[in-house]
């Protein structure tokens, strides 16, 4: 069975579920962490955290695809959910930023001054990853689409030759990447000081991502090995996360995980769920002459 789960489409549908999974646990831990544990812990927690998400990014470099690929994401999780999201905050608050929340009192529908925060950093993204996509050694595919598109591949040069990046590296960097993208794409179609919840335009730009993202997950049902797989789920799931995050904006979807006192039974299962999809890609077994999963 779990040699089944890492063959196509199996393996794609495997890792979708557990990135959806660590999305909901994350928002539990960071639902707790600020919201719950008092002060000095619920900065301390989060430090320690980092830094043992830190350390996976570091245990990853030089394994092989598979573990490497999946050392990086873990790291890069914990990190993202321990000293961004709970760094934010904190930040915000001492540049005194206020919220910006809709005329209706709507604050699901509103800004925080976090997310304000991220917004602006929003052009330091954007101009990273024009940066990147000039590296010719960069494997990124839709920052590889877009050089094709605009014209600039005879511009960046042919790719190194048998050039083989550190995966848990470019795993983690690339979660770092399209969370920090994706988080200010919605904020930015959400802003209620640009068009609101409740205008054509963020309709529809809404349902432009909603399809950007049923189709990357499409295709990664169709990724074959499991470390590409995994990082090919990375941006995936980064994109498709928005279609849930976009229903509970509206009220359509009830975010049980941030309430997991209230859900025990079901946040159980997540977690479950998650661990279980974490140790089935660890045990892939590994081809020694390419280092990627073998067939």
């Amino acid at each position: 069975m779990a040699h089944r789960l890492r063959q196509a489409p199996l393996l794609g549908c495997l890792i979708v579920v557990m990135m959806i999974c660590e999305k909901m646990l994350a928002h539990t831990y960071t639902a707790i962490t600020i919201y719950v544990l008092p002060a000095p812990w619920k900065w301390v927690v989060p430090a320690v955290v980092g830094c043992i998400g830190v350390w996976l990014v570091l245990r990853g470099m030089g394994r092989d695809e598979v573990k490497g690929s999946l050392l990086g994401y873990l790291g890069a999780v914990l990190i993202w959910m321990s000293w961004f999201e709970s760094g934010l905050p904190l930040l915000a608050h001492s540049a005194q930023i206020p919220p910006a929340i809709p005329e209706d009192g709507n604050v699901m529908a509103g800004l925080l001054g976090e997310h304000i925060f991220l917004q602006m950093s929003g052009i330091f993204c954007v101009v990273s990853l024009f940066f990147i996509m000039l590296n010719k050694d960069v494997r990124c595919r839709m920052l590889l689409w877009i050089r094709r598109k605009i014209g600039l591949v005879e511009t960046t040069g042919k790719p190194t030759q048998g050039y083989r990046p550190n995966v848990s590296r470019v795993a983690a960097f690339e979660y770092f990447f399209v969370t920090w993208f994706m988080y200010v794409l919605m904020i930015t179609i959400i802003d209620p000081r640009i068009f609101g919840l409740y205008h054509p335009v963020t309709y529809t730009l809404s349902a432009l991502v909603c399809a950007w993202g049923i189709y990357l997950l499409y295709k990664c049902t169709q990724q074959r090995e499991v470390g590409l797989a995994i990082r090919y789920g990375i941006g995936a799931v980064g994109v498709a996360w928005f279609i849930p995050e976009n229903f509970a904006f509206y009220g359509v979807l009830y975010e049980f995980y941030l309430r997991a006192d209230l859900h025990p039974i079901a946040m159980t299962v997540v977690a479950l769920l998650y661990i279980s999809s974490i140790v089935i890609l660890y045990r892939t077994p590994i081809d020694e002459k390419t280092g990627r999963s073998a067939r």
